[in-house]
């Protein structure tokens, strides 16, 4: 084994684990090729009280493939929780306090990095010395055989042969998917910017709300598709909210409106996103079940008041798709009276907070309405 001590390791790398038994060694093997060195990365591991054969594969991984530093400590740490949390944000929490790099990254179980995302991604934020860089990311249907690329608000760099995942790669098909791509897309998320750059982004600070600037909140959170400055996230006590869904929105608002400079690379793709279809091998957050659909109005209006707290003015910008995403959980799954009240009270929450932005409102009375005829 090659040694070397703690303070070479470049990034931490966060890995929750919760039955990820069929596709949680791809996740591994992309961290083992990555072109920075794997003996550069500090991965944590932490299994959610995993039901299937992870803990297995987890502790084989760590016995194969452990780089050891002067005092015989492996980079790989592994966590085995004795009770299931069940949501991603304890395991990510839990690994936060564990994590000594000066930089952190996060996989999930089912996903991989492309090999030289951690190398890049290290390297540009040293560059630009800003507190977090991030890249694009391909979503995958392997079931059907479909690659779509992360939306992106400015003009496109990224050469590869793929519609977006937003507007004109929708999943909407009809008439209802020619006005979303025609139309409906362009009134909630604008025309492309373009920049003196559009290869790389540099915002200096999110809170100034320069028009260009917050743009970069349109893009879906992906909080994987990042690096972050270690310092940042600890010194602002800055955790993932214990929701199943959008607690990385949450995580992210909180990191950019305390981030000393950020950086969008618009050409390159460094991760790999994959939806499964097959309803055993979903994870919680592509799981459709009340507690995600409840989840998600709770984040909604953490996310909200953050952005009151930050006094945040355009937070309709890029609340505005969330909530249109949550008009479409709510009415893919056959919810009950009580469900419906439950909403209604999250919903009356969100309107108590600032909202100046009319399709903000017409969003909200929409889906008041909607409530209102379904309890």
């Amino acid at each position: 084994m090659r040694g070397i001590t703690i303070s070479q390791y470049k990034i931490s790398v966060i890995i929750p684990v919760y039955n990820g038994e069929k596709y949680l060694k791809n996740a591994l093997d992309s961290l083992l090729n990555q072109t920075i060195g794997f003996e550069n990365l500090e991965v944590i591991i932490v299994n959610d009280c995993s039901r299937d054969n992870s803990k297995e594969i987890i502790e084989e991984f760590k016995m194969e493939n452990s780089v050891s530093n002067e005092s015989c400590s492996s980079n790989i740490i592994t966590i085995h929780l004795d009770e299931n949390i069940g949501g991603a944000y304890g395991p990510r929490n839990i690994a936060l306090q564990h994590a000594s790099a000066d930089y952190l990254m996060f996989l999930d179980a089912d996903d991989s990095f492309e090999e030289d995302a951690c190398e890049i991604l290290y390297n540009k934020i040293n560059e630009y010395d800003c507190d977090i860089a991030f890249g694009r990311y391909l979503r995958h249907y392997p079931e059907k055989n479909i690659v779509r690329k992360s939306y992106t608000p400015y003009v496109e760099t990224l050469d590869v042969p793929y519609l977006d995942d937003l507007v004109n790669g929708s999943n909407i098909s009809g008439l209802s998917g020619f006005l979303w791509r025609y139309f409906i897309s362009y009134f909630f998320y604008g025309r492309s910017i373009k920049r003196d750059d559009n290869h790389e982004i540099f915002i200096k600070d999110l809170k100034l709300e320069n028009k260009e600037d917050i743009a970069v909140f349109k893009i879906l959170p992906s909080f994987w598709t990042k690096i972050y400055k270690r310092s940042l996230i600890l010194d602002n006590d800055i955790e993932f909210p214990p929701f199943v869904s959008a607690e990385d929105l949450n995580f992210l608002l909180l990191a950019s409106f305390n981030a000393d400079g950020i950086l969008f690379i618009n050409d390159k793709v460094v991760y790999n996103y994959y939806m499964r279809l097959e309803e055993e091998e979903k994870s919680i957050t592509k799981n459709i079940n009340f507690r995600l659909v409840d989840d998600s109005l709770k984040a909604y209006r953490m996310a909200s008041e953050i952005c009151d707290e930050y006094g945040i003015k355009n937070k309709d910008l890029f609340l505005n798709p969330y909530l249109l995403n949550w008009i479409s959980l709510y009415l893919s799954r056959d919810n009950t009276r009580k469900d419906n009240l439950e909403f209604k009270k999250e919903i009356g929450l969100l309107k108590k907070g600032k909202k100046p932005g009319i399709k903000y409102r017409m969003i909200l009375g929409f889906i008041g309405l909607l409530l209102r005829f379904k309890s």
